[in-house]
């Protein structure tokens, strides 16, 4: 094999995760990154008391053994952030509920709606139903229906009414604990960074991708203009949300060209509120589910130092879009809500992914019927421009850390393999 130039686009987890292990293969590897930094929608941010919180992706499951398996190639710690169904608690028509204080009625009727979504998981369904429409169709209970849709919402950053009920019942699929990378998810980027040094280029987006004969071109903006790079093989892993906005001047498959052109990303706004004392730990609480505006809560500093302590609010769906510009004054109303005695947030930090120009969304999900119209036989390659990202991750890890690292890992050994035939 002669040249082994490869032009990684995104230097999110994917595009870190493939660049690390082409340049390791021997590739000559360049990586174009439109943001200012590296990560992607992995977001660290630090607030004071020397406290960190995640704006972006945050969890591990136990099952997620690709990224663990870096981790301790990079001697990351990993940290416990709770454990399901123990640490799930609900706040439903203002009533506050844990795992031990459900009604047996309760109770029952989520166990019989998670016994009808794990059916169709069995039965690998893809119906063509919104998970709104299955609900109503089942005649699900009243309490579980609205745990169902905030789970949708928090889980997937979706509306009820918009994701498909067949790749919501994959979440049965999900680890039972969480843990969380000590120091923050970016240590992982930052560690795969490290090892890229000068191959990475911040602030250098992509306009276009083209093929040219036997050879691969992106132009990219820089200070300069705008500028072609030549390549044999290019790896293109930001959104779909994102690249459906570029030329592709590539030939795709319809299949592919309809998945680039629609495929829906959920919108979320994710707060952080850090406060002087940790109030909230007399309730006891994990990861809340609730009906307001910010659909999910949980302490991000469970391991961290200090008695200031840092709470994660997200906001997703429409509900998201309504608090648009006010989103650190609601979270801050939604924890009031919840406790009377809550101080005022001492410091805070904001992201609107729906409205972040490089990610246009927060991760994908699936509506109705696309995972057996797009997911059976939609090639995840077109010459040689391979597309990475969570959202071509196998169903169960789409949206999360371990998604875009498979992917990346993917994307490596198709080129491996194209490079030896």
């Amino acid at each position: 094999m002669a040249s082994k130039r490869v032009i990684v686009i995104g230097a999110g987890l994917a595009g870190l995760t493939a660049a690390y292990e082409l340049v390791r293969a021997g590739f000559d590897v360049q990586v174009f990154e439109a943001r200012e930094r590296v990560g992607g929608r992995v977001q660290t941010v630090f607030l004071g008391a020397e406290q960190h919180g995640e704006l972006g992706a945050e969890f591990v499951d136990d099952n997620h053994t690709a990224l663990i398996s870096y981790a301790t190639q990079f001697n990351l710690k990993l940290e416990p952030a709770f454990e399901f169904p123990d640490d799930l608690c609900y706040d439903i028509d203002g009533n506050f509920f844990t795992q031990k204080t459900l009604l047996s009625q309760q109770q029952d009727s989520l166990n019989d709606v998670y016994q009808k979504l794990d059916q169709l998981f069995e039965q690998l369904a893809d119906p063509a139903q919104t998970l709104a429409q299955w609900l109503t169709a089942n005649s699900i209970d009243p309490f579980a229906c609205k745990i169902v849709r905030q789970q949708s919402y928090g889980m997937y950053a979706a509306d009820p009414e918009a994701i498909g009920v067949g790749f919501f019942a994959y979440s049965a699929t999900s680890g039972d604990r969480n843990l969380r990378i000590r120091g923050g998810s970016i240590e992982l980027a930052t560690a795969f960074a490290r090892f890229l040094g000068d191959r990475i280029h911040i602030n250098t987006p992509v306009v276009r991708i083209q093929q040219q004969e036997q050879t691969v071109a992106v132009s990219i903006k820089t200070l300069q203009g705008q500028v072609e790079v030549f390549s044999d093989w290019i790896v293109v892993t930001i959104p779909w949300s994102v690249l459906r906005h570029l030329s592709i001047e590539v030939p795709l498959t319809q299949a592919q060209r309809e998945a680039i052109a629609y495929l829906p990303y959920g919108v979320s706004v994710k707060t952080l509120l850090q406060y002087s004392n940790r109030f909230w730990q007399q309730s006891n609480f994990g990861l809340l589910v609730e009906d307001r505006p910010y659909q999910t809560i949980w302490e991000s500093t469970l391991t961290q130092i200090g008695e200031a302590g840092i709470l994660a609010c997200t906001s997703s769906g429409t509900p998201s879009r309504n608090i648009s510009g006010h989103s650190v004054e609601f979270a801050q109303q939604t924890v009031s809500a919840l406790y009377q005695n809550a101080p005022k947030a001492i410091a805070t930090a904001t992201h609107d992914w729906a409205a972040d120009p490089w990610s246009q969304g927060s991760y994908c999900y699936f509506a109705p019927r696309d995972l057996k119209s797009w997911r059976s036989d939609l090639p995840y390659s077109a010459f040689r421009v391979i597309f990475a990202g969570e959202h071509t991750a196998p169903i169960e890890y789409c949206g999360y850390m371990e998604g875009a690292i498979r992917s990346g890992q993917r994307a490596t050994e198709q080129i491996l393999t194209f490079a030896i035939t």
